[in-house]
């Protein structure tokens, strides 16, 4: 009778594996989750410099600027409009996962801030 030689892994090698792969997810996952959260809100940043910049563009040409537009990476905007002036801010709350909100300041050249 000839010998036939057994082949695969043993149930330790694979436990071992699913260790290892275990930790890289609990590694992973927190790390991916703060990646789109900060994405979000830089997202929502960049978009709300995008209209402040449009804002003081038409208050310089005297014209009143339009409202930003919905559906974007911002959620809302507070003190946004055609009521605002060269001296107005306003602020912009980003969609989740973002957190925190956005502040632009006009008055210096429409300076934008995330805060926490």
């Amino acid at each position: 009778m000839k010998n036939q030689m057994q082949k695969g892994f043993t149930l330790i090698e694979l436990m071992i594996v699913v260790a290892i792969i275990g930790i890289l997810a609990a590694i992973a996952i927190p790390a991916y989750t703060n990646y789109t959260a900060r994405s979000a809100s830089n997202s929502c940043l960049i978009e709300a410099k995008a209209y402040a910049n449009t804002a003081i563009t038409e208050l310089n040409l005297g014209n009143a600027p339009g409202n930003p537009r919905a559906g974007g990476a911002c959620q809302g905007y507070a003190n946004a409009g055609p009521a605002m002036t060269l001296a107005s801010s306003f602020t912009a709350t980003p969609r989740a996962p973002g957190t925190g909100t956005v502040t632009c300041n006009l008055a210096v050249g429409g300076a934008c801030t995330h805060a926490p």
